[in-house]
């Protein structure tokens, strides 16, 4: 990443945040290992299984999915191999960092002027949309695109601090220019909670899929290895359900046309996609 600071000053905040970077804590150490076997070629169900059985949290909500009526399966299941084949590696990997994530997203962000739960809501929000999304246009594993929309905006509970000491000016630009508070970071800070999120998931050794699709969904265009996962996040973080409350205080939501050209998508079939999405994630169809 290379940024031209406009500012001794900017470019002192910057570092401070990048050194907030690397004191995050890693990833707790059942969480790695599951993640780290999901990616091994000579993993099977029965390790992974073992695996989850370590961390209560993981395994609880592994034998919920396993047993919920939405997904449409039979009998209890109470075994967590038998559940790991019912779901699938990729669903594990997706409960896995959902679990992993769940706890930094559920607090408050002062900063941003965000209760508890509001940014968790607006994250399964996202990640539902991109799901879905991903799906309608074919993606071969939709669920990469459910764990990048959860972690989209997991860059602000670092950049938080920092937005609470600047948020005045911060949506001030925001509003009286007409863009993003992203763009007012980029402004305030010479980086974005986009690509603070990005340089979290690459300290986390997260796949670099993942790593370009949090780090660029403001910019999926300078996305290099997957930008279409990007504009697809890009696209969801646009369109999802958002509490009009919540919208105010973030200030406007973009919806590029850099984003639509990476999916070729034309504006008219967006419009029908976002129609069925919207009536899916609300119940209404």
């Amino acid at each position: 990443m290379t940024v031209q600071p406009a500012s001794p000053a900017v470019a002192r905040r910057l570092q401070l945040i990048l050194q907030s970077i690397d004191r995050i804590r890693p990833l707790s150490t059942s969480v790695t290992r599951v993640l780290n076997a999901l990616s091994s070629d000579t993993a099977g169900a029965g390790m992974i299984a073992e695996l989850l059985g370590l961390d209560p949290a993981l395994a609880a909500n592994v034998l919920q999915a396993a047993n919920s009526a939405y997904l449409g399966y039979g009998p209890t299941c109470t075994n967590l191999q038998e559940a790991v084949m019912r779901l699938g590696f990729a669903r594990i990997r997706t409960i896995t960092m959902g679990v992993a994530a769940s706890g930094s997203l559920n607090h408050s962000l002062p900063g941003y002027r965000l209760a508890t739960g509001d940014l968790w809501n607006h994250s399964v929000s996202v990640a539902m949309a991109a799901q879905w999304f991903a799906r309608s246009l074919g993606f071969n594993n939709p669920e990469d695109a459910y764990v990048a929309g959860l972690l989209h905006d997991i860059g602000k509970v670092v950049l938080d601090q920092f937005v609470m000491m600047d948020y005045n000016r911060l949506y001030e630009y925001a509003f009286n220019n007409r863009v993003s508070f992203s763009k007012a970071e980029t402004m305030v800070f010479s980086i974005d909670h986009g690509k603070v999120g990005g340089l979290m998931a690459k300290k986390w050794n997260f796949p670099m899929a993942l790593i370009e699709a949090i780090g660029g969904h403001h910019q999926p265009w300078m996305v290099e290895s997957q930008p279409r996962l990007a504009a697809v996040i890009h696209i969801a973080n646009a369109l999802a359900p958002m509490d009009p409350a919540m919208m105010n205080r973030l200030g406007p939501r973009e919806l590029l046309p850099e984003a639509l050209e990476i999916l070729n998508l034309p504006a008219e079939k967006l419009e029908r996609l976002r129609v069925s999405m919207v009536n899916f994630l609300t119940g209404g169809g």
